[in-house]
């Protein structure tokens, strides 16, 4: 087995296009397990949130993104 960690930070050039990748892909999956009620509400908090987080004084929204590649065979 082979684990490598990956730094993929990035910079988004606004609040505009984060938001986009926060709807897809990383909203769109859980939203699906919300009851239809809950789903609005979360993801607006979500979407304030990461602004609140990520927002630089250059209306760019910088975001730290780490991921963990495994590779296995049998």
């Amino acid at each position: 087995m082979k684990v490598r960690g990956q730094n993929a930070d990035r910079y988004f050039p606004g609040k505009e296009a984060m938001i986009r990748w926060v709807d897809q892909p990383s909203l769109v999956l859980l939203l699906s397990h919300l009851p239809e009620n809950r789903r609005a509400p979360f993801r607006n908090y979500v979407v304030q949130r990461m602004i609140e987080e990520t927002i630089q004084p250059d209306g760019t929204c910088f975001e730290t993104f780490r991921r963990i590649n495994l590779l296995a065979e049998k």
